[in-house]
């Protein structure tokens, strides 16, 4: 028997023996796969050190026949994908456990070879190919799944949170349907909902998506979807400020943040709120709880102009006193505050209140005065105003 021939005899042995082991090999493979890749924490221990052991016994099956997986051994993988991705590991986390857990394996094999036993070394590295091949189809029929997985998840989500929205929209108390599919979406039907839009033209589907995945990174239930011109997002259990952030990181936009309201029924009015005080143009962030008053009369735009309407010319011919104006409303109505906020000095804040009450008729230091002008302002901010 040639030398060659001994080392690969040497080398079925060695699989063999590694395979019969396993039970006590593969916990501190899994400590080492959970220790690098953190994201492993949503998939139980047991059923992460079966998984583990059931892909080492194929490769040093594979190791001993010289031979890629078999379509039953991808099948498994597959199924693997598709099970990691309901749990909600990450893709590049599944995909790096492969990694690891055949590095971690390949390592065991040349220790267990030995330094001193050339032939067998020489005859495992003959096998590096057929382990990185063990990688790559094992990996890939995993991560196929896994984005079939996900693909047909979000579009069952995005059905449902259709017709959630739809519900919530069209007014009418609450079903036993809408409440399951609250469920269904992970809200409490009882709980606490507020709602923030943005312009829908704004938003494309790749943006919408990424809005998704990176609002999967926190706690709590959150949908969203571009219908009726705007995109609507539903929040619970996670702040409005948080998913502006989030928003903010996809480039600015503006956006409308309705109140938080209890029960189906209120998730509603929250949407309501949001689509009444979304800002016509620009970038900025309206919110119902500061904005309502505004939002409560504009839909009366048509019948105020001949109130308010002195308040618009204003603004277009003067826009250093709707400035001002705006400034002494947000700075406690005090004229050395909006002088600091503006940098000019109080008696010129003093001299433009008073002119804006020559030019409109208004006395903002007096509550009709500084409401009607602060209305007026908000709607000549509105297109067709």
């Amino acid at each position: 028997m040639s030398a060659r021939e001994e080392g690969g005899q040497r080398v079925v042995a060695l699989c063999r023996a590694v395979n019969d082991d396993l039970d006590a090999l593969v916990p501190g493979i899994v400590d080492r796969i959970r220790g690098e890749i953190p994201g492993y924490a949503v998939v139980g221990r047991a059923e992460h050190e079966q998984a583990v052991t059931v892909q080492y016994e194929g490769l040093l099956t594979g190791l001993i026949t010289r031979r890629p997986p078999s379509r039953e051994e991808s099948e498994r993988a597959r199924e693997l994908g598709r099970r990691r991705a309901q749990q909600g590991l990450a893709l590049e986390s599944m995909v790096s456990a492969y990694h690891v857990g055949y590095r971690e394996m390949w390592n065991i094999l040349l220790q267990r070879a030995g330094s001193d036993d050339q032939a067998m070394r020489s005859e495992l590295a003959g096998l590096v190919g057929t382990v990185w091949m063990w990688i790559e189809r094992a990996s890939s029929a995993a991560a196929d799944a896994y984005g079939e997985a996900v693909r047909a998840e979000d579009a069952a989500r995005l059905a449902l949170t259709h017709r959630f929205l739809d519900a919530l929209t069209a007014g009418g108390p609450p079903t036993a349907e809408h409440a399951h599919i609250a469920q269904a979406l992970g809200f409490d039907p009882a709980g606490r909902f507020q709602a923030v839009c943005s312009p829908g033209v704004e938003w494309s589907e790749e943006d919408i998506e990424a809005l998704r995945s990176r609002m999967r990174r926190h706690r709590g239930a959150m949908l969203c979807a571009n219908r009726d011109n705007a995109l609507i997002a539903v929040l619970q259990g996670v702040s409005a400020d948080v998913f502006l952030d989030v928003l903010r990181g996809l480039g600015p936009r503006p956006a409308g943040v309705g109140l938080v309201r209890e029960g189906l029924t209120g998730a509603g009015v929250s949407i309501l709120d949001a689509r009444e005080v979304l800002p016509a143009d620009g970038t900025g962030v309206a919110r119902y709880e500061d904005d309502w008053l505004a939002a409560t009369v504009r839909p009366q735009s048509g019948r105020l102009t001949a109130l308010l309407g002195p308040c618009a010319a204003a603004a277009g011919k003067h826009p250093d006193l709707a400035e001002t104006i705006r400034a002494f409303a947000r700075h406690g109505f005090s004229l050395t505050g909006t002088g600091r906020a503006l940098h000019i000095h109080p008696n010129t804040v003093r001299y433009r209140l008073d002119r804006w009450q020559e030019v409109t008729g208004f006395d903002v230091r007096t509550w009709a005065g500084l409401s009607a002008s602060m209305v007026g302002l908000d709607l000549s901010r509105r297109p067709g105003s």
